[in-house]
């Protein structure tokens, strides 16, 4: 039987890194994957629609906020054990900690981490990745929970991974619960940490300072300048409409300067993309993931 408080019109902005967005319907919080079950049982039930948000980064909320249920998982499923040459994470693992301590046992790979503001969950539907790197590197084993319940088991190689993609982003109602990790290349932890050092001073210095964004808004597209590139060639750094501003230190990154709305974000998205293919002939694809428009 479900145990877990549902709260009722929560508000869902203070949950995510842009701090945008209305209330969820219903709110709960599951400890661990037999909440997460029970809970998820009773959105199929009752016929909710079914959202999962970690950290927050990556994601923007309507104004009107999300109907059904939204499982908060960042203080959830936080497993994370090591199992000979492997790492086990649960979904709720925030990747600079899995970055640490994959650094702490003497094997690099998982430096790039260090500077994502997301969790194993969300890194592993999008292969996240920084520095030329990305989950497809270090990932072994997925194991996902679907709204009938059923626990699959996918390889790494099953998951069709590539630049900010995967099979799983076809597939929004399953929950990633818990990921494997190899453990390949040994190195002196204080060499890895001091690499993750210089990651992080270089990330701070390329991206701007305030931290309500969602990270990168649009995918850099292929045989074409990266997307902050482009987004500068044309004129939008600096722009704005009203509290939401294209950022004059990296014209990927959208910033709420106070109030933003998600309507504000999003038409600034839609003047970019029309923009840039007037103008430079090239189909900005978002990173970003409006919720719920994405998922319904």
């Amino acid at each position: 039987m479900q145990k877990v408080p549902i709260f009722e019109n929560q508000p869902l902005a203070p949950l995510t890194t842009w701090k945008i967005g209305g209330p969820a319907q219903f709110l709960a919080a599951p400890r661990d994957l037999e909440d997460v079950y029970a809970l998820m049982g009773l959105a199929y039930d009752r016929g909710w629609p079914l959202f999962f948000l970690g950290r927050g980064s990556n994601v923007l909320i309507a104004d009107d906020g999300l109907p059904g249920l939204t499982l908060h998982l960042a203080k959830s499923l936080q497993k994370l054990e090591h199992q000979g040459e492997t790492l086990r994470a649960g979904a709720g693992v925030a990747l600079p900690r899995l970055a640490r301590q994959a650094a702490g046992l003497g094997f690099s790979g998982f430096e790039f981490l260090a500077g994502i503001p997301g969790t194993v969950g969300g890194a592993v539907r999008l292969n996240a990745g920084a520095e030329g790197k990305n989950l497809a590197g270090v990932l072994r084993r997925v194991w996902v929970a679907t709204p009938q319940l059923q626990l699959l088991e996918f390889q790494a190689g099953e998951l069709g991974l590539g630049y900010r993609s995967s099979l799983l982003l076809s597939f929004p109602h399953w929950l990633v619960v818990e990921a494997e990790f190899a453990l390949e290349t040994p190195a002196p932890p204080q060499a890895i940490e001091e690499k993750m050092r210089q990651l992080l001073a270089a990330r701070k210095a390329r991206f701007p300072a305030n931290p309500r964004s969602c990270g990168s808004v649009f995918k850099n597209p292929a045989d074409s300048p990266a997307a902050g590139a482009l987004i500068d060639q044309t004129g939008f750094k600096g722009r704005r409409l009203g509290d939401a501003l294209v950022s004059r230190k990296h014209a990927n990154f959208i910033l709420n300067q106070g109030r933003a709305t998600a309507g504000q974000v999003k038409g600034l998205i839609a003047d970019i993309q029309e923009t840039v293919w007037r103008t430079r002939g090239v189909a900005l694809e978002r990173e970003v993931v409006f919720l719920p428009d994405d998922l319904v």
